[in-house]
């Protein structure tokens, strides 16, 4: 008799057979969309996070930065040790590793080679981020571009988000001071702007126009209708997130990568040629039609473009912000550099140190010339400039070759891609995104897209050029040695990355903690321990100097002041460009009585800082202190010549020497030349010389009536004339400022002091509300100040606070970038040791101080 167990288990193994079949077909669905995840999320990591050296905590983003890299570089390395392979194999490879070879040699030429090391190794782990995903065993052209895609409509959300949030601050405020949200007030009075959101907000707004191509050829494929609506909006995303950044060259780069790739299609797809064929003109006079128009419409846009920049006035601050002298004035010095550093350059990322040696009139412009093209020449001379047309030739040459020889969908990616690349040149022409990791791996991503894109687009077609130079190199020497090159670099990568620079960053960061909380013994043990790992680092010694200068003015200890100086000049031998360290040892060297010895530093300090006005407020203390009297005026003379707004500071009241020379120092300023600021000035009470204060009115009246642009003294001219009760007169040079530039902040906030002295309350606090979004803290103040003490809106408080948070960090810039720019690492905790100098603040933010602490009951 049969076993009737049989019929029963034959369905169960066939169902669990076809579980078992339809799990795998799932799988291998799924797979490789989690694939575009994965990929997706380590691109969004580098476009999203700011740069590590510009974090708060950077010891921390460098670790991150490092690991996240590393978890990606250590397997594929080793997949191609298992493999047996080596990576590359396109015709990108010989000059790019040329490229390699040439950070490599013009860093160890460097006039800095620490911090031309940095620069390197960023621009080779985005060498080795292309080498990855253009890996055709493990990635398909889709996967990246969609990754990449992706990557970028995140960074966008991000991008929107932030300001979103900014947006909703605005109306909370406006909510608190005027009891309610009118339509009228839903447009806040400047644009708000992208921040915290990748390296830069203008290297955002590069990356974003670079995404654009793919978002347009993405739409235009054979999709369903709704996976097409999807990208048109994520479309829309990106396009709002990219004028939001406010970077003009952004916007320039995503019109002509969108033409770029608009042309390609229409002339190398066979629907776009297509099209062309029924658009185009059937007889001559069509064609001179259709040619006439095209050249009336040109010529019509450009004169109305022309009209708009230079005849209307009324045209928005954050749109025509005075960007060009900054720029041009870092292009010439640029310039200057290439001239005296034509054969090797002057190392990558050395222009932030030359800059104050060349000019130093724009610090906070001062890290790259604004030019990528330039820049590249700066860091790498005429062989970067070489390696660089190679690469440039070569991706051409890659291109060209792939819209001529694939279809389909390959050829869509390929025109994308080559737009994408000439929105990066047009952004690269008025920023320099060189040194920056977000475009560098852009880049890579887009060079993997297109290179995916030519191999298997031949494939595909079958088509005879699948035999590229490099596969007609193979086996050679030159092309096994170049692809060797690869994998030699990404592992130099992560050695240098872990073990030469990281270990004595750990104890470097753990020193400036400790000096936070003033153990004074713990921070002196790290930053000795920093200093024995790394001997040769500047930025260790000088901050083991600077604490011991710290140490010592809190416990008084003699010989915590003698190893401060001994470690600053030992810094000051492998750094003699640092004015921090020069006025730090001027310092102390006063403080011992070496005044013979204190000059000398402190006049270093005043050449090297160029155009920091805290360093010559510091300068000129270390020289009142050792007797130098008129060095010193000369020193304070210079701190107001760079920031004229410290005239009114409290610091000048510090002692009887800067109280009685003070109209002195305003004179060698030459602030006394221009009247209506000193009209200013005297509005504070302050002591302008030996005029009257109608002497003063006068001068500047007949300064503004020469000059009808002079919209400052027109609004100081009115503030005198509310004073005075001459209200009409006030409200004239108001309304002329205010009809031109709406949004002149100085004007508003005079104009809600206007409108308080007429006894119309509600209106002078909506224009104060109106220029506290203009950045104007002085009429957040008088917002505040308007309630009575008990009563002031929470918003308001926390807007003041905020604009003093911004103000803090915004006065330490050019030390905190110096530091990291130059060294990148943490600025120290101290970059200068304490003093008067760190009330040097401008009398805005000290009445905004004081206004605090009346509405919080701290005074």
């Amino acid at each position: 008799m049969a076993d009737s167990s049989y019929p029963r288990t034959e369905p169960v193994s066939a169902e669990r057979a076809g579980l078992a079949q339809r799990l795998a077909s799932a799988a291998r669905r799924v797979a490789p969309l989690a694939v575009v995840a994965l990929i997706g999320s380590w691109l969004g990591f580098y476009l999203i996070t700011p740069l590590p050296f510009l974090a708060l905590g950077v010891f921390r983003a460098t670790v991150i930065f490092h690991a996240v890299t590393a978890l990606v570089f250590v397997p594929y390395l080793v997949s191609l040790i298992i493999g047996r392979r080596l990576p590359g194999g396109s015709v990108l490879d010989i000059p790019l590793v040329a490229l390699l070879g040439v950070y490599l040699l013009t860093t160890i030429t460097s006039l800095d080679w620490r911090v031309s090391l940095e620069v390197s190794l960023t621009a080779l782990m985005g060498m080795g981020v292309f080498y990855v995903l253009s890996d055709g065993r493990l990635f398909r052209s889709w996967q990246v571009e969609t990754a990449l895609v992706l990557a970028v409509l995140a960074a966008a959300l991000k991008a929107l988000w932030v300001v979103g949030g900014d947006y909703a601050d605005w109306l909370r405020l406006t909510d608190a001071v005027r009891g309610g949200v009118s339509l009228g007030d839903l447009i806040p009075a400047t644009v708000p702007k992208v921040h915290d959101v990748g390296d830069h907000p203008n290297i955002l707004g590069g990356i974003l126009a670079m995404s654009l191509p793919f978002f347009l050829v993405a739409i235009l494929r054979p999709v369903h209708v709704g996976l097409r609506a999807l990208l048109g909006l994520g479309a829309l995303v990106v396009i709002m997130a990219t004028f939001l950044t406010l970077a003009r060259s952004a916007w320039l780069g995503a019109g002509t990568g969108i033409l770029t790739t608009a042309v390609l299609l229409l002339v190398a797809t066979p629907a776009g040629r297509d099209l062309l064929r029924r658009l185009r003109p059937s007889t001559a006079n069509q064609r001179w039609l259709l040619a006439s128009m095209a050249v009336a419409v040109l010529g019509v846009g450009t004169l109305v473009g022309v009209y708009v920049v230079q005849s209307v006035e009324a045209r928005p601050v954050w749109l025509f912000r005075a960007s060009q002298s900054p720029r041009w004035d870092v292009i010439q010095a640029g310039a200057e550099m290439v001239r005296d550093y034509p054969l090797l350059g002057t190392g990558p990322g050395v222009f932030s140190l030359l800059y104050p040696e060349y000019s130093g009139k724009f610090p906070n412009h001062a890290f790259h010339s604004h030019n990528g093209f330039l820049q590249a020449a700066i860091d790498m001379g005429a062989p970067g400039v070489i390696a660089m047309v190679l690469v440039t030739g070569a991706l051409g040459w890659l291109l060209i070759r792939g819209l001529r020889e694939t279809e389909g969908g390959a050829r869509f990616s390929i025109a994308a891609c080559a737009g994408a690349f000439v929105a990066f040149a047009t952004f690269s022409l008025f920023d320099a995104p060189n040194g920056f990791k977000g475009p560098l791996v852009a880049l890579a991503a887009v060079g993997a897209v297109a290179v995916l894109s030519a191999r298997e687009g031949r494939r595909r077609s079958g088509g005879s050029a699948g035999v590229t130079p490099a596969r007609a190199l193979r086996g050679r020497f030159l092309v096994l040695a170049v692809r060797m090159a690869v994998p030699i670099a990404m592992v130099g990568v992560l050695i240098t990355w872990g073990v030469r620079l990281d270990v004595a960053h750990y104890y470097y960061r753990n020193a400036q903690t400790n000096t936070i909380s003033e153990r004074w013994s713990e921070a002196l043990e790290d930053a000795q321990r920093a200093v024995d790992l790394d001997p040769e680092f500047a930025i260790y010694r000088l901050q083991l100097g600077t604490i011991y200068g710290q140490a010592y003015l809190a416990t008084r200890d003699t010989t915590l002041l003698d190893d401060a100086v001994v470690q600053l000049e030992r810094g000051l031998e492998l750094e003699p460009r640092n004015a921090f360290a020069h006025v730090n040892l001027a310092l102390l060297l006063a403080e011992s009585g070496q005044w013979g010895r204190a000059r000398p530093e402190a006049l270093a300090a005043l050449e090297f800082a160029n155009s920091d006005p805290v360093v010559a407020l510091a300068a000129g203390t270390a020289l009142e202190e050792s007797n130098w009297g008129d060095e010193a005026v000369r020193a304070y003379a210079t701190a107001l010549q760079l920031n004229p707004i410290l005239a009114d500071a409290p610091f000048w009241g510090g002692s009887a020497f800067r109280q009685v020379q003070f109209p002195e120092i305003l004179e060698l300023s030459a602030i006394s030349l221009n009247r209506c600021r000193l009209l200013g000035l005297s509005l504070r009470g302050l002591s302008v010389g030996s005029q009257s204060r109608d002497e003063v009115l006068s001068a500047c009246q007949e300064r503004v009536d020469s000059n009808p642009g002079n919209y400052g003294g027109r609004v100081v001219l009115a503030q005198v004339l509310i004073e005075d009760g001459q209200q009409d007169a006030a409200k004239d040079y108001l309304d002329y400022v205010l009809t031109r530039q709406p949004d002149h902040g100085a004007a508003r906030t005079t104009l809600g002091s206007w409108y308080e002295a007429g006894g119309e309350l509600e209106e002078a606090r909506r224009q104060w509300l109106r220029a506290g979004q203009l950045d104007q803290l002085d009429a957040l103040v008088l917002l505040g100040d308007s309630y009575p003490v008990g009563d002031v809106p929470a918003e308001v408080v926390e807007a003041v606070q905020s604009e003093l948070r911004r103000a803090d960090v915004n006065r330490r810039l050019v030390g905190i970038l110096y530091y990291r720019f130059k060294f990148f690492r943490g600025s120290p905790t101290t970059i200068l040791l304490p003093g008067e100098w760190q009330d040097a603040v401008s009398g805005r933010f000290a009445r905004a101080e004081e206004a605090l602490a009346r509405w919080t009951g701290e005074e």
